[in-house]
């Protein structure tokens, strides 16, 4: 034993003389072995274990989960879905890494993304590292067999609708620091305690989870500021709630659909009614509206059918479009003076209205904003009104009489349209420049001079109005708008010419007396819905002068089977070919650059076109239905943008230049 020992001591010292050469020895465990010499005959050995690799970081080579770089230290969790595919569809159970190395640098994970999980129906279970701090919009929308949410600590935003429609969810944990929820969150995590959450610290109402038949009677702790939007969308048991004082923000659709609500106090510290807070509310019959309240938004109390009245302040100075759209329980309302437009069809429905005072500091009518209305007897049109919608006061059928002022330089089409107990006539504005077309029983229009001055005459001026038998145009008009004569059938059918001889209205009287036509040289234009309807027509000659052929031009011509456009004209409306079912053959000039919406959607009998390399933009459903068709772009697709089922149907499609 003891010569062993000596023999192993003369072999150290022997090796360590070799060491010193080397300096630094890595044994085969991967300890280091440091020489330190201070002179041949004394060496120090010192042992010093390898520092090992993070076990939270993953290489990205090892998961089949995708990464966003946020920053140079942090990720996110990538969404699988590409529109069509789901990379991460089939997986039940994912673990969400700590830490991702990319590219040799290593990031925290610290968010999943917006939409990363969308539609994992198949994924019952996921672990969330305690980095993330994010959950995205729809993070983990339909993930229909997850059963439980395990939030980490760290986590101070979910957006919205991030676990919407996780049916079997029944247990969602919310951590202290969070401090944003997006609204829907949980819509339709049914199975989840039933209950109104609360988040930040009391502050801020999420509403209503779990099972909605559940949400009756609320009420709203005194901490909370802030309702969040979609609060109880669809409550439609809700009968009752209380709001405490302390809220100042209720968001966009909080009282969506909660139909059995009749009565609601709003605190005095509300300035705004968001979008769509109470839509569909049918049993509300009473709301108080707060002094310093300033703006109603769109479609605030639409189809709130049991609404009376409402007293809106004279602290409002804006009211959204359709934001009274069919109340038809409400019989009065005021406009408050510092309003100074009603927007589209604000009380569009408002069945039971009969009366209205529009204040001094309006300036304009919006389109429909009265349309329905149809118990309204009479109407003061402050003077300051310079424009009206089209529809404006459309089937107000009681209306009886009604004041134009001077200041009005806009009258949209149809404004009048039904309000058949007005004072019959042509109503005439704008200093005697616009006609509007004919107002009141349509029966009486008859004979129908426009006056000298008149320059443009409104679209649907005398829609209807079949026993029209005469009309003079006078020479200074240069503007007819579309379908201004659809419908007088009692009128001389001809084709009209206007402005000149430079412009093509189309045709007037009965359309089935449109069989050939030639429009002639020296027009340039080819007005909106010329020729609509008239489903007669076999041919058409379009001179070269024509640069333009408006929207619906030949909309319906059933019988037309050929057409010649001009080289000189530049695009194609929407809908100009809309429905030529006979249409075999038409040239696209090589001027043009765009093809509108739905130009050619339905012509089944249409073979072959060329569409020319300076076309740019195809509009949607632009040959829709157009089965016989073999379409050759001579382009790339890189090159033109192309709306959705502009090709659909078509027998194919070939580019020239891909």
């Amino acid at each position: 034993m003891k010569k062993g020992l000596v023999a192993l001591g003369a072999l150290l010292i022997i090796c360590m003389s070799i060491i010193a050469i080397f300096m630094v020895m890595k044994q085969e465990n991967k300890k280091e072995c440091k020489i330190n010499v201070e002179n041949v005959e004394n060496v120090t050995i010192e042992f010093e274990e390898s520092i090992p690799e993070d076990p939270a970081i993953v290489d990205e080579s090892e998961t089949f989960l995708q990464f966003n770089i946020l920053s140079d230290s942090t990720a996110e969790i990538k969404t699988g879905y590409d529109g069509d595919n789901n990379s991460y569809i089939e997986c039940d159970f994912i673990i969400i890494p700590q830490k991702i190395r990319i590219d040799e640098n290593v990031y925290i994970v610290t968010s999943i993304g917006d939409s990363a999980f969308l539609f994992c129906s198949s994924l019952a279970k996921i672990e969330i590292p305690t980095s993330v701090t994010n959950i995205g919009e729809l993070a983990f929308y339909e993930c229909k067999s997850l059963t439980s949410i395990e939030i980490p600590t760290g986590v101070t935003s979910i957006g919205k609708a991030a676990f919407a429609h996780c049916h079997n969810v029944t247990n969602i944990n919310i951590p202290e620091n969070v401090t944003t929820i997006g609204g829907q969150a949980f819509k339709g995590c049914d199975k989840t305690e039933p209950k109104l959450l609360i988040y930040d610290n009391g502050a801020k109402c999420y509403g209503w989870i779990g099972d909605k038949d559940k949400c009756t009677d609320v009420v709203i702790p005194e901490s909370v500021t802030s309702i969040g939007e979609f609060a109880f969308l669809n409550c439609s048991s809700l009968a009752k709630i209380e709001i405490p004082t302390s809220v100042t923000n209720i968001d966009e659709s909080v009282f969506w659909g909660c139909e059995n609500l009749t009565n609601i106090e709003i605190s005095e510290n509300i300035t705004k009614i968001e979008n769509y807070v109470f839509f569909g509310c049918r049993r509300l019959s009473s709301i108080n509206i707060p002094k310093g309240l300033t703006s109603i938004g769109k479609y605030a109390f639409s189809h709130c059918e049991s609404l009376i009245s409402i007293d809106i302040p004279e602290s409002v100075s804006s009211i959204g479009m359709n934001a009274f759209f069919d109340c038809p329980g409400l019989t009065s309302i005021n406009i408050p003076e510092g309003l100074t437009s009603i927007e589209y069809g604000a009380f569009s429905g408002c069945k039971s209205l009969t009366s209205i005072k529009i204040s001094e500091g309006v300036t304009s009518i919006g389109e429909s904003a009265f349309e329905g209305c149809s118990s309204l007897t009479n109407i003061i049109i402050p003077e300051g009104v310079t424009s009206i919608g089209r529809s404006a006061f459309r089937e107000c059928v009681s209306l009886t009489s009604i004041n134009i002022p001077d200041g009005v330089t806009s009258i949209g089409g149809l404004a009048f349209k039904g309000c058949n107990r007005l004072e019959p006539k042509l109503l005439v504005y704008d200093k005697g420049t616009k006609c509007y077309g004919w107002i009141g029983d349509k029966k009486k229009c008859t004979e129908v001079v426009i006056p000298d001055g008149v320059t443009s005459i409104g679209e649907y001026a005398f829609l209807g109005c079949s026993s029209l038998n005469s009309i003079k145009i006078p020479e200074g008009v240069t503007s007819i708008g579309e379908s201004a004569f659809e419908g007088c059938s009692s009128l001389e059918p001809k084709l009209l010419i206007y402005d000149k001889g430079t412009k093509c209205y189309g045709w007037i009287g009965n359309v089935e007396k449109c069989t050939n036509v030639v429009i002639p040289d020296g027009v340039t234009s080819i007005g909106a819905g010329a020729f609509l309807g008239c489903s007669s027509l076999t041919s058409i000659k379009i001179p070269k002068s024509v640069t333009s052929i408006g929207d619906r031009a030949f909309y319906g011509c059933s019988s037309l089977t050929s057409i010649n456009i001009p080289e000189g004209v530049t695009s194609i409306g929407k809908e100009a070919f809309y429905w030529c079912s006979s249409l075999t053959s038409i040239n696209i000039p090589e001027g043009v650059t765009s093809i509108g919406k739905e130009a050619f959607l339905g012509c089944s009998s249409l073979t072959s076109i060329k569409i020319p390399d300076g076309v740019t933009s195809i509009g949607e459903y632009a040959f829709f239905k157009c089965g016989k068709l073999d379409v050759v772009i001579d382009n790339s697709k890189k090159n033109v943008k192309v709306g959705a089922y502009a090709f659909t149907d078509c027998k194919s499609v070939t580019w020239l230049k891909d």
